[in-house]
């Protein structure tokens, strides 16, 4: 009796073309790759940015400034102001004027602003430069008591004094909207007492200082002086 044994086949295994085999690697490795560099991106930093537009000569006030994250290289981190250096530059003054939301570069800042104080005092266009006062100008303060009489006078109440900010009417009652109807003054200390008794007692005129010397001259002219 004849036993039929099984027969056994014999199976090649296909040939492996190493080029493909590569392409399948490099594509996996720059999928990796990417989803790495997703997953963990490059630090951001924390810059302070402007939160309005703001002309040259405006001292920083900490309503001026903001934080934001900005992604950049370390020699362009370098130059800007950031939390990690001491705080926001408060009463820095800008050397140029800068858009909101820009960075605020270190070059581009000025000396830190003598000490002073904030006053608010009521003017009209008229009194003001015909309207024309910007956030940033120096000027001068006028007063003059007792109009009209004998004992009229002129007295310079602040010198160089820093416009901080613009009140400008809205338009109602018959006024023109956008009219100047009142400004903030940086002034020294003890010239701010000085300016709020003259906004109580007296007529107020905003000069603006021009030049290095612009605040110098006569600080007072009496009814008696034109006779």
């Amino acid at each position: 009796m004849t036993i039929a044994l099984p027969v056994i086949r014999q199976f090649r295994l296909p040939a492996i073309d190493t080029r493909v085999v590569g392409g399948v690697v490099l594509v996996a490795v720059s999928v990796i790759g990417g989803l790495g560099l997703s997953a963990d991106p490059e630090p951001t930093t924390p810059v302070y940015v402007t939160a309005s537009d703001l002309d040259a000569g405006h001292v920083l006030t900490r309503s001026d400034l903001k934080v934001a994250e900005l992604r950049a290289p370390v020699s362009t981190l370098n130059g800007l102001a950031r939390p990690s250096r001491g705080g926001p530059p408060v009463g820095r003054s800008l050397q140029t004027p800068l858009r909101a939301n820009a960075t605020v570069g270190l070059d581009g800042l000025g000396p830190t602003a003598p000490a002073g104080r904030e006053i608010t005092i009521p003017v009209t266009p008229d009194h003001a430069l015909g309207g024309a006062v910007r956030v940033g100008d120096r000027v001068d303060v006028l007063a003059t008591f007792d109009k009209g009489t004998d004992a009229a006078r002129t007295l310079t109440v602040a010198r160089a004094a820093t416009v901080h900010g613009l009140v400008q009417s809205d338009g109602l009652f018959g006024q023109h909207a956008g009219a100047i109807t009142a400004l903030t003054l940086d002034v020294k200390p003890d010239a701010a007492i000085v300016v709020a008794f003259a906004t109580h007692n007296a007529e107020l005129d905003i000069v603006r200082s021009i030049g290095a010397g612009g605040s110098r001259g006569r600080s007072r002219y009496d009814a008696g002086d034109v006779r």
